[in-house]
């Protein structure tokens, strides 16, 4: 009896340890690449999928070469921090192989993903990585999240205001998070937009096209390259989108 109770207890014990990650992420509200969100045996599959369709441009160590971007260490942050695993699939499925693209099966594109993830450290986990579940893993920092990275395509919300003749700038505007689009969003996604809370942060608006005059004073979906500056940031515009007719500034 002893002896059954003790291996219940191990058993429970193990179980916590598992799950408490995952547990401590829902709490939170937040899922990253630092919750297990992979299996070793994945990874270990992905490998191989990685060696047979990646590797010839990416390389065996996964620093690229040529148009081929790293997928490793610093790069691979900086290219993919503060979005999620599933704007990374996403785009490695619908992109890769280059010379091939879209051919492989859902399966081999998680397999490959959960590869990367272990060839840059992240823990593998006891949960698979999965088409439901992929989207809503944030990729950031060990410690944290943090700013986007400096010519990320970003989107932000604020209010467009002239900067001068042919100027101008987004104020009291969100903070910018990544997208992978850069045209305007659709009418459904401005307007659900509109409730969105205004921020504190300030953006020179660059290339600018067409002329946004008529949308003066109204609050504005912009998308573009970030440009970070200690002088001002800035967004080099790919396409802005009106989300509401006034912008209340607080």
């Amino acid at each position: 009896m002893a002896l059954v109770s003790t291996m219940r207890a191990w058993v429970l014990a193990i179980g916590v340890v598992c799950v408490a990650p995952l547990l401590l992420a829902r709490q939170t509200g937040t899922i990253t690449v630092w919750d297990g969100v992979y299996t070793a045996e994945q990874a270990s599959r992905g490998r191989l999928v990685y060696r047979d369709h990646c590797s010839s441009c990416h390389l065996s160590d996964l620093s690229g070469a040529g148009e081929a971007r790293s997928l490793a260490d610093d790069a691979f942050m900086d290219d993919w921090r503060e979005g999620t695993l599933g704007t990374l699939f996403g785009r490695v499925r619908t992109l890769m192989p280059f010379d091939d693209p879209a051919t492989l099966d859902d399966q081999a594109y998680l397999e490959s993903l959960a590869y990367i993830l272990a060839e840059n450290g992240f823990p593998a986990g006891g949960r698979a990585l999965t088409l439901e579940n992929v989207a809503d893993i944030r990729i950031e920092a060990e410690d944290g999240p943090g700013e986007v990275p400096s010519f990320a395509m970003v989107r932000a919300v604020g209010c467009l205001d002239p900067a001068g003749e042919n100027s101008w700038r987004l104020s009291y505007a969100t903070a910018p998070v990544r997208t992978q689009d850069p045209s305007v969003s659709n009418a459904e996604e401005l307007s659900g937009l509109a409730t969105t809370p205004l921020g504190v942060e300030t953006f020179t608006l660059v290339n600018v096209y067409p002329d946004p005059t008529p949308h003066v004073g109204h609050k504005m979906e912009v998308k573009g390259f970030l440009i970070r500056d200690p002088n001002g940031d800035r967004i080099n515009v790919s396409s802005v989108g009106m989300v509401a007719g006034a912008c209340r500034q607080r």
